[in-house]
């Protein structure tokens, strides 16, 4: 399992119109930590990520219903990855994102643990 902590949340990263929370590690430049939710990991062991696992924010859990293709490569190399809360299409799926379920944005402040499980 890996965890990280919230340390920021840009101004414009969360949108109810938008059903999708981008996630940087901070290397994020300071253009892109705007529109982005800012992740520290706890260790440096990144796992790689399958449909099926489970996204926690805190206690809210997500089950992981697609995996973009350099979703991983992403999340290792730069600890970014997209999270969409809507049903993957077959022709606008991004190749960064994880594609999860329940559709609903979940509750995030500083300090959220996110876990990937």
């Amino acid at each position: 399992m890996m965890e990280s902590v919230v340390m920021s949340i840009g101004k414009e990263a969360i949108s109810q119109k938008e059903p999708l929370i981008i996630l940087f590690d901070e290397s994020a430049t300071e253009e892109l930590r705007k529109f982005s939710v800012i992740q520290q990991f706890k260790t440096k062991d990144i796992k790689k990520i399958a449909v099926g696992d489970c996204l926690f924010f805190d206690d809210q859990k997500y089950t992981i219903k697609s995996v973009g293709p350099v979703a991983n490569q992403h999340l290792e190399e730069m600890g970014h990855i997209s999270i969409v809360f809507k049903e993957a299409g077959s022709e606008d799926q991004l190749a960064n994102a994880l594609y999860v379920e329940p559709f609903e944005l979940p509750n995030i402040k500083e300090g959220t643990v996110i876990r990937y499980a």
